[in-house]
């Protein structure tokens, strides 16, 4: 997802979490509720009726059911071309996610891992 968050062997740093919920996004003025595919505590995965680009700041707000809403400023680091099915989706990397929803972040994360059984990559 996020260029930062990969290793040398192309793991990625961090675990995400598919988050199938809307987000709100703010871009060039313009507020618009999307929808996410996945999170982590580096980023997520976002789908947007506004056309964006590589390293485009937005503002992404959300609803995260363990912790409440986070907003946090993001920076668009990778897309993802639509294909049969799938919309066009855009990979956001969190710029400025604080430590306590960082931690909020993680924690979600780490319940699906642990009790949903998913992988972490």
């Amino acid at each position: 997802m996020m260029n930062t968050e990969r290793v040398a062997n192309g793991r990625r740093r961090v675990p995400r979490r598919a988050f199938d919920s809307a987000v709100g996004t703010l871009v060039h003025g313009l507020f618009r509720v999307e929808r996410s595919f996945q999170v982590g505590e580096g980023g997520m995965m976002i789908s947007s009726l506004t056309e964006l680009q590589e390293s485009e700041q937005l503002v992404v707000s959300f609803y995260l059911p363990t912790s409440g809403m986070i907003i946090v400023r993001g920076v668009v680091r990778s897309i993802v071309k639509a294909n049969s099915g799938t919309p066009l989706r855009y990979g956001v990397e969190f710029l400025n996610l604080g430590f306590h929803h960082r931690r909020d972040v993680r924690n979600y994360v780490s319940a699906a891992t642990h009790l949903e059984g998913h992988s972490r990559s």
